[in-house]
């Protein structure tokens, strides 16, 4: 596929993505671990151990999950997987779908609203995908960039599926 053409396809995924549901981030943060270490002062919190992390219908699950907050809020959640990837959801506000992501590195910035997923990402809404070694997806301007890497078993290219619109079909 051209240069061009996977521009084209990746401006056509953009409109897709949307902000997560409002009532969300009024939730409280529900987090489950095998141990934690939490230092107040610092604002940093690491968990580990099967960590799952909830907050509506937001769910983020890694081995090591680290919750930056400052002034008791939370800004920054870092989920990291060793084994296998971490793993990111939200529903979308608008019928959207819910908006799926893997990583071995997955940062969520709260108050910017961007998620980077690092190594062997991927990030999936209603059929559409797009893989590659880094990704980049902000909530806010609803854009997507997404990097291969050498290192791919695929000689380092971005893959990108987009689904066909579905027909209506009237009476």
């Amino acid at each position: 596929m051209s240069l061009n053409k996977s521009l084209i396809a990746g401006l056509l995924f953009i409109p897709a993505l949307a902000f997560a549901l409002p009532e969300d981030r009024q939730q409280p943060i529900n987090i489950r671990s095998d141990t934690a270490d939490i230092d107040n002062k610092k604002g940093i919190s690491i968990y580990r151990g099967d960590v799952i992390v909830t907050q509506g219908t937001t769910r983020i699950v890694g081995d090591t999950v680290t919750v930056f907050t400052s002034g008791q809020e939370v800004t920054k959640v870092t989920a990291q997987g060793k084994k296998k990837r971490a793993y990111y959801e939200e529903l979308q506000a608008n019928a959207q779908g819910t908006v799926q992501a893997w990583g071995y590195t997955i940062h969520y910035s709260i108050n910017k609203d961007e998620i980077e997923l690092i190594r062997d990402a991927q990030l999936t809404q209603q059929g559409d995908t797009f893989k590659g070694d880094k990704i980049n997806y902000d909530l806010a301007k609803q854009t997507v960039n997404a990097k291969g890497s050498q290192s791919q078993s695929d000689g380092g290219r971005v893959q990108m599926v987009i689904q066909p619109k579905q027909a209506t079909t009237t009476k």
